[in-house]
Order: C-alpha cells, then sequence, then structure tokens
C-alpha cells in the first residue's frame, strides 16, 4: 500500500509503503486508517489543531469490480465528540485514489490561504481556493472539472465547514463523509476541496482473477435475491425504512418526546419515490443502486426525512426534502443538524433559550440552519452540537447524544440491543458500528425479541468485529442484509490472494475496535451511557455482560491480557 502524506503548512508531499506488519494486522482501510491515527495524533490535541491529521484510506476492495466494494474511509479525532471517527463513503473518490497510485492520503498542517489540493499520479500539489471560498458548491464543482478535467473526483466542503461547524460533512460525488464534523477539520486546514485525477490505464488487478469473479458472483445472486437488496431499496432508497420504523414504534418526534404520528407516512421512501424521484444512482459498480436523485438533488434519505422531518414536526415532503437540500449545500450533518433544532425548540418551549418555538414550522428551521451555517445569533451555540448546548444552558434532560453524537432514527426505547450498541460505540451515538436495528427488526442474521437483554452483548460485539471487517475491505454496510458475515473469509482472500479464516476476519475486527477504543480512552472520552430520557431499562446488566464478551474491566477498559492477544500497544 502506498501511502501520500502531505503537509499543507509547507506544501510539501511524501509517498512511501505502508509497513507490511501494518498491512498484515489491519488489511486496508479503517483498519489501516485507524492504526495511523492513533500512532500519528499527540495525546490531547484538540481535534482541530493544524497538526492534526485527516486520513482517507482504501481498502483491497475499493476499485475492483466487486459489487459493493468501491468505497473509502476517513478517519480523524472528532471536534464534535473528541472520539476517534471513521467515516464510510461511496463515490469515486476512493477508486481514483488507487488508480492514481495512493492507497493511503494524510493531510497535516493549515494552508496560509484558502486552498485545495489537486491530487495525480502519486503526488498532491497546493492551489489557491481564495476565489471559491464561500461560493456554490455547483460553482466549485465547475471551476475543478474546467481546470483539471470532467473525470476529477472531487471531494469538498460547505459553508458549515469553512465556519467550523462541529458537525460539518465532506461531500464527494452527491455521497457524504457525513457525521461526526470531519468537515469542520478539512475547513480547519484551510482546505476547502480535494480533486483526484485517475491514470486512465491503471487497473486495479487481484492475484487470481478467476477466484474473484467467483466470489463476486456468488455475492450478486445473494444480492438478488435478497428482498433488501434488490426490490425494497432500489424501489424506495433507505426511505423505505420510515414507515415500517413507525409501525413498530420506533420512529419519534419533538426531540424524541413522542412517537411520530401516522401523518408521517407523507414524507417515507415510497413518497419520495412516487413524486420527487427524478432517477436513481449507483456508486462503481454496486447492483443496488440506493441513492435517489429528486428535484431537489440527492436524497433525502431515510435519516434525513426522520431528522428534518417528524423528528421536527414537519410532514410536508417538498419542505423536508428543500431542508435537506440546504443542509447539503451547505455542507451539514443533517441527522445532527435536525436533533440540534429539535432540541432548540424544546428548550425554547421550556423558556430556556430566547427562540419562537419551530416544530412544523418549516421556515423557521431553515433560519436557523443558515444560522447555524454562519455560526450567528443562536447559531453560534447551536453549532456546537447538543452536548456543548446542554453544557451552555446547563440542561441535562435535552440532548439526545452519546459520547457528543446525536442519535439517529431509531429510538433506543423499542431496541434494546441496538440502544447497547449506541451506547458502546466508539464514534458515539450512532446505529451503523454494529447495526443492531438490522437484527432486531429485519432479522439479520436472525430475528431477536426486541425487548430482550440476555445473549445480546454476544452477538453485538460479533456484529462490530465483522463490520469493522467490512469497513476495512470497503464493502458497503448495506452488503451485510444479503452477504453472510462469515464469507467475509473468502472475500478477503480472493480479493488480496492471502488466505483468511473466518476467526481471523473476526480478530481482525476486534483488533481495530479495541484500538479505536483505546484512541477514546486515551483522549479522556466519557464512558459508556445513554441519555437520561432512554435510560428505562437494564443497561447496565448488559454492560456487565458486554465488557466480559470484550474482556474488558469493569470500567470498560481493556485488559493488559486483551491487548497481548491482539498485539495491541
Amino acid at each position: 500500500m502506498n501511502v501520500l502524506s502531505i503537509d499543507v503548512s509547507a506544501a510539501t508531499t511524501t509517498l512511501q509503503p505502508l509497513g507490511l506488519t501494518i498491512e498484515k494486522q489491519y488489511v486496508g482501510a479503517r483498519g489501516v486508517a485507524t492504526r495511523m491515527l492513533f500512532d500519528l495524533f499527540e495525546p490531547g490535541r484538540d481535534a482541530l489543531d493544524a497538526r492534526a491529521p485527516i486520513i482517507f484510506a482504501t481498502g483491497p476492495l475499493t476499485g475492483t469490480t466487486f459489487p459493493m466494494g468501491s468505497r473509502f474511509i476517513a478517519a480523524a479525532k472528532s471536534p464534535l465528540t473528541g472520539t476517534v471517527f471513521n467515516s464510510s463513503c461511496g463515490g469515486r473518490l476512493g477508486v481514483h485514489l488507487r488508480k492514481a497510485g495512493i492507497d493511503v492520503l494524510i493531510v497535516t498542517g493549515k494552508a496560509d490561504r484558502p486552498s485545495y489540493l489537486f491530487v495525480e499520479d502519486g503526488n498532491a500539489q497546493v492551489f489557491d481556493a481564495s476565489p471559491l471560498w464561500g461560493t456554490e458548491k455547483s460553482h466549485v464543482k465547475a471551476y475543478l472539472r474546467e481546470k483539471h478535467g470532467k473525470d476529477v473526483s472531487i471531494l469538498l466542503i460547505g459553508k458549515a465547514g469553512e465556519t467550523g461547524v462541529l458537525f460539518a460533512n465532506i461531500e464527494n460525488d452527491g455521497r457524504y463523509l457525513g457525521r461526526g464534523g470531519l468537515g469542520a477539520v478539512l475547513g480547519s486546514k484551510n482546505i476547502k476541496a480535494v480533486a483526484v485525477k485517475a491514470k486512465g490505464g491503471n487497473r486495479i488487478n487481484v492475484p487470481d482473477p478467476d477466484m474473484f469473479s467467483f466470489v463476486a458472483y456468488e455475492c450478486k445472486k445473494w444480492l438478488a435475491a435478497n428482498p433488501v437488496t434488490s426490490e425494497a431499496l432500489p424501489q424506495f432508497g433507505t426511505g423505505v425504512l420510515l414507515n415500517l420504523m413507525r409501525e413498530m414504534g420506533l420512529l419519534s418526534s419533538r426531540n424524541y418526546r413522542d412517537p411520530a404520528p401516522f401523518e408521517s407516512a407523507n414524507i417515507s421512501g415510497e413518497m419520495v419515490t412516487s413524486t420527487l424521484l427524478k432517477k436513481r444512482r449507483a456508486c462503481p459498480f454496486c447492483p443496488v443502486a440506493c441513492g435517489r436523485i429528486t428535484r431537489y438533488g440527492e436524497g433525502p434519505e431515510y435519516e434525513s426525512l426522520w431528522s428534518l422531518g417528524a423528528n421536527l414536526a414537519i410532514f410536508d415532503l417538498e419542505k423536508v426534502a428543500e431542508l435537506n437540500a440546504l443542509c447539503n449545500e451547505l455542507g451539514m450533518d443533517t441527522i445532527s443538524a435536525g436533533v440540534v433544532v429539535a432540541m432548540a425548540c424544546e428548550l425554547a418551549e421550556k423558556g430556556v433559550i430566547p427562540l419562537s418555538p419551530a416544530y412544523g414550522d418549516a421556515n423557521a428551521v431553515s433560519r436557523i440552519i443558515n444560522e447555524i451555517a454562519q455560526r450567528t445569533g443562536p447559531g453560534a451555540i447551536l453549532s456546537q452540537g447538543t452536548k456543548k448546548i446542554s453544557a451552555h444552558f446547563e440542561v441535562s434532560d435535552a440532548g439526545a447524544e452519546v459520547k457528543g453524537l446525536e442519535l439517529p432514527a431509531y429510538d433506543p426505547r423499542g431496541a434494546y440491543g441496538n440502544a447497547l450498541g449506541y451506547a458502546t460505540s466508539n464514534r458515539g451515538g450512532c446505529h451503523l458500528p454494529g447495526y443492531f436495528i438490522g437484527t432486531e427488526v429485519l432479522g439479520i442474521p436472525k430475528l431477536l425479541d426486541r425487548f430482550g437483554v440476555q445473549g445480546k452483548a454476544t452477538l453485538l460485539a460479533r456484529q462490530q468485529n465483522a463490520f469493522a471487517f467490512m469497513d476495512t475491505l470497503c464493502l458497503c454496510r448495506f452488503a451485510a442484509f444479503a452477504i453472510p458475515t462469515d464469507y467475509h473469509a473468502r472475500i478477503a482472500s480472493a480479493v488480496t490472494g492471502r488466505k483468511f479464516t473466518w476467526e481471523e476476519t473476526q480478530q481482525i475486527g476486534e483488533r481495530i475496535w479495541n484500538l479505536e477504543r483505546l484512541f477514546n480512552i486515551r483522549e479522556g472520552v466519557e464512558p459508556d451511557t445513554l441519555p437520561r430520557r432512554f435510560a428505562t431499562f437494564p443497561l447496565e446488566e448488559m454492560f456487565r455482560e458486554y465488557y466480559a464478551v470484550r474482556g474488558w474491566d469493569e470500567a470498560g477498559v481493556p485488559t493488559a491480557e486483551k491487548l497481548e492477544t491482539l498485539g495491541l500497544p
């Protein structure tokens, strides 16, 4: 693996191979990025310090023809949570990086003026972006394509990243490194965009093309036979989940205070398809094509339909799509934005902050979102996220967050294993690291009682390990609906030429999970917990079982024996 490091302060680059030991232990993408972040990040350094790295890493599947495999990972310390943060993204940037001869791109320093990076043929250059700072994304994309070619893949931030909103995101070809404020990290370095040009003749070769083709064919068959990946997601996108979650009582409204009403059906994925959809969009070599291009641009996805819709008591689909498009243009995580505004509405109702209640008022929400992006008026404190809002106004029961990351669209009170996943996630309140909602609602790999406790910790830990390995390969999370996790070893063997067993994939995933945990402990991240509003079930009992399964002590700290077993520092 080739690692390109660029210090944008001095505009210097270094290209060198990754050490074989790290590649063997961590394989690629999430694993490699986590290890490099752990080694490069000085303990206690602020996430927005110029010396703090942001790392973009590809995996073995990136750039191959494997279905659902052309992704990349970004890793940094989150300015929102203070935790280690990994974000997986579709789009074309990962493919272009590999075809440009780069497997990992590390960006440090701070440019002396607004700048962008142009990456080609194993090298990166820093260009002046002063004319692009503060302009619309469409203008930035047009400028970069005119200067560097229509086929470049573009990574860029919006206004929220420029101003340092702690939940600013990064866009790549209509896909997003959505959560954790990675856009603020890039903005703190005065980097508006990264444009990557692939070398047309560069192919991503695999050691055994026949074996690779066979394994890819088997996975395509599973994807074609599964109703989620062959029907639901292609037809309706992720928004297909909205009606199901509402019917099961997992969709909430008004900052998790009320169940979402029947009106939520007006903003479902089915309604997006029937009223707004222009065409579907797929990542490279993906047969599912879950992306939606509507009259308002990309999306809205399920999480956005909830966070900017049902969560805010807005049930006009056109209004929700407009708010989603606004967040996309400003470069802002739609989940955090919606949850922050919902919290502000609740605090306004209680007389804590001087705002007019905005529940149901899309125009007021739009105004607040713009103020957040500009960090003006009430947007100055709202731009810091729910955890800092709670501290600022000295309230303890209105922030729906874990470790500073706002919770997504699955009410933890209705799925106890998913709640444990939120609490123990290394990046904060997120459903993706263990995706246990798939187990408790969709029966993947088996259906469990949503309100049960016993035995869930073991399965959650196993899935967290498996999905960490998926992110290391750069296999899309939605592949888990159809492709069994015990087949990951076969996939990894086919693409790398190295023989993997299922037990080894689990150990690599476990190594990554524990290393992330060590990073968080080193940075003083708060213990696992849920907000008081959701602590309505025996969470402590689940923690004890989970820590025991993980080989951690009663405080959730990996034991010396566990670290030795995994070869961790």
